[in-house]
């Protein structure tokens, strides 16, 4: 009987009858604003996801690998050949690296020369790049370079071009050493940071300027589902080769970055939750008001035998539903903006504004079901317990208060 009483009491609190037409505004209008509350929220996780993501990707596919085994000379003949020992690797690439600064007639930049031949730029990294020319394309004794468009419109150069560079070929060495290149191609990644500072060189002028001892090392990719197998692939690897190799993850090589990026989604998610209990206190409001405009018609439920826990179970029920059925239409309302969020950053990129160039607009759309079900979790639990708290009030509600009330 007490639970059929609470049942009926809830449905009659979400759906008023008579001229209740305030009560049936009131709802609609606090389920309106907890759908307000979660379409930012679910829209700021997917821009955060998939901007990490995205600049993760640009530093493993551009920069660094996944893996780098530093062995001064090649260990396979060609870059697919290491799929046959294990085929969770992509690709595996010789390369040589090092730093320089490179120079035109008014300006210079400080840059991280990369030696590769022309199969480095396999599929997947062409998905991260835009190019013009022809990339490392030798022509004559001059080193190839690809410049980034950031670094090219810094030095005022274009394809076809000379620039100069300063390089100290070893970190024991004091010798500079100048170099003359020729500019074969441009590219653009899309992230700014990245661009200002990476140059591509073609591997055989590299080798002339940086020692294979400390500069060599060979890059392998490993397939996005099997990024947390790194070391049991290079075990794998090892076992296959019988010998040893000093090794190095991207998460090590790239420590600043990776912490960084859990540095701030923790910061962002801490956010997140100090916003969600600011809406659990007016999911709390919700409920004051319905007791509030109730208090008659608590007393006369107590006089007819209606216990606290009773009113307490209805209300609760009541206010819990309203919030969840906000909860699902902001969830669904910002993953159906989300969705096309790119056409919107596609634009801000075209646009032009200086501020945005620090930012990496041009990524995969990535929706993490666990975060959004772990902010929806979160929601429900601060505003059940804020609706309880705000339910002892009931407590406070003598059956005289009808008396009161008339």
């Amino acid at each position: 009987m007490n639970t059929r009483f609470s049942m009926w009491l809830s449905g009659h609190l979400l759906v008023p009858r008579g001229e209740s037409k305030y009560a049936r505004l009131r709802l609609v209008r606090s389920a309106a604003l907890i759908a307000i509350v979660m379409i930012p929220l679910v829209l700021a996780l997917i821009f955060m996801d998939g901007m990490m993501n995205g600049i993760t990707d640009k530093y493993i596919l551009l920069q660094d690998g996944h893996i780098q085994l530093h062995v001064e000379d090649p260990l396979f003949d060609s870059p697919r050949d290491v799929s046959s020992i294990d085929p969770r690797l992509e690709s595996a690439d010789y390369v040589v690296s090092g730093y320089g600064i490179v120079y035109s007639r008014d300006t210079t930049a400080e840059v991280r020369i990369k030696g590769v031949d022309s199969s480095y730029f396999n599929e997947n990294r062409m998905t991260q790049l835009e190019f013009t020319g022809e990339p490392l394309k030798k022509e004559g004794s001059l080193a190839a370079v690809m410049l980034s468009t950031t670094i090219a419109r810094t030095l005022g150069v274009e394809v076809g071009q000379r620039v100069a560079f300063m390089v100290v070929p070893d970190s024991s060495s004091s010798v500079v050493r100048p170099v003359l290149a020729n500019v074969t191609a441009l590219y653009d990644s899309g992230y700014h940071e990245l661009d200002s500072s990476l140059l591509f060189m073609n591997r055989d002028d590299a080798l002339r300027y940086f020692p294979k001892d400390r500069n060599a090392y060979t890059e392998l990719l490993v397939s996005p589902d099997h990024v947390d197998d790194l070391g049991e692939i290079v075990s794998n690897l090892e076992l296959s080769l019988d010998e040893n190799f000093p090794y190095a993850t991207w998460d090590e090589f790239n420590g600043t970055v990776y912490q960084n990026f859990i540095t701030s989604r923790q910061v962002i998610l801490l956010v997140f939750m100090m916003i969600l209990l600011v809406a659990g206190v007016y999911v709390s409001s919700i409920a004051q008001e319905m007791i509030q405009d109730s208090m008659q018609s608590i007393a006369l439920f107590k006089t007819l035998g209606a216990t606290n826990s009773n009113l307490s179970r209805a209300y609760f029920c009541s206010v819990m539903v309203v919030t969840s059925i906000g909860l699902v239409v902001g969830v669904s309302l910002g993953l159906l903006i989300g969705s096309q969020i790119g056409v919107l950053l596609h634009w801000l990129g075209n646009s032009g504004l200086a501020g945005l160039q620090y930012y990496l607009l041009d990524f995969r759309i990535v929706i993490s079901w666990r975060d959004i079900l772990a902010i929806s979790i979160s929601m429900l639990v601060i505003s059940s317990v804020t609706v309880r708290l705000s339910l002892g009030r009931i407590r406070r509600i003598s059956p005289l208060e009808m008396l009161q009330q008339d």
